[in-house]
């Protein structure tokens, strides 16, 4: 029974703790998974399998996933703080007003590589002096946001 193959079952939708070995278990089972059916679980999905599909490539699943109505302020800010996350995503936090009236959310997005660059510059003019320094010294965003970051800084004093 040594080799014998374990089946690890974890519900898609309820929220619970999951372990590493769980995760990659469940990416790969997402991955296997056709469109329709990944945006669908971006809609129903637990926090877990909200994640993975915030990282997926197709802009559809992006989408769902932000228009899933469990997603909670903090998924929101997760998803803005990671590089992994896909652009799309990124794109819709920017277009939510909502989410970008949190400070938290609008630094992680203004923070974050994969923000497009338009979206990025539109809301430098929210930070203040010492964030918009910090932004333009961040040399893992667009040199384009470093240094219209650098020219609202001076310009504020």
């Amino acid at each position: 029974m040594e080799g014998e193959n374990r089946k690890i079952k974890v519900s898609l939708t309820e929220d619970q703790a999951v372990d590493e070995g769980v995760r990659g278990s469940l990416q790969n089972f997402i991955a296997g998974l056709a469109v329709p059916e990944r945006v669908e679980l971006a809609a129903k999905g637990n926090k877990e399998v909200r994640q993975i599909l915030s990282r997926d490539s197709n802009k559809m699943v992006a989408r769902a996933v932000m228009s899933s109505p469990r997603l909670s302020e903090a998924d929101v800010a997760s998803y803005a703080a990671s590089t992994l996350t896909n652009d799309e995503v990124l794109r819709a936090i920017a277009e939510n007003r909502e989410y970008m009236n949190n400070h938290t959310v609008l630094w992680a997005v203004l923070s974050n590589p994969r923000t497009p660059v338009s979206m990025a510059i539109r809301f430098l003019a929210r930070l203040k002096v010492n964030e918009l320094n910090l932004i333009s010294r961040n040399r893992s965003i667009s040199a384009l946001v470093r240094r219209e970051a650098k020219r609202l800084a001076i310009r504020i004093r």
